[in-house]
């Protein structure tokens, strides 16, 4: 009889201070650094080569260090293939395919904060929401 309760108290206990602790509050606490979306993102095409050009906004936080960089993904039939990074606030790529497989590229600002926006545990690069652009 002893060891059953002695079994209950310390089951008890473990789900005490394992039902007591609660992590969304640090889990949920928000980030407030983030950068636009690029704009106007095109693309022209001359035989294998694909030239993708976009816009960066003007409205960019001064939480972030310039010059920014620009973050392509190439996914080729569905399929990850490279992240080509494009730096110096440049606003053009060009991207060499096989003409016989689809594309489609995923265009994203990349930005790391400044020392005076970093947050302790948080990320310092930043990535704004992508653009899609297919080339079939």
């Amino acid at each position: 009889m002893k060891n059953i309760a002695k079994a209950l108290i310390v089951t008890l206990t473990i789900v005490l201070f394992t039902g007591c602790y609660d992590r969304d509050i640090i889990d949920l606490k928000e980030f407030n650094h983030s950068l636009p979306e690029v704009e106007n993102l095109n693309y022209t095409q001359q035989g294998s080569v694909v030239t993708l050009t976009w816009q960066i906004p003007s409205d960019i936080s001064a939480d972030f260090n310039r010059p920014l960089e620009a973050s392509i993904q190439v996914v080729e039939d569905n399929i990850y293939r490279q992240k080509i990074i494009v730096g110096n606030e440049n606003t053009t790529a060009d991207i060499t395919i096989d003409t016989s497989k689809e594309y489609r590229f995923v265009v994203k600002l990349l930005g790391y904060l400044t020392d005076e926006a970093k947050e302790e545990g948080k990320p310092d690069r930043v990535y704004s929401d992508g653009q899609v652009i297919e080339v079939d």
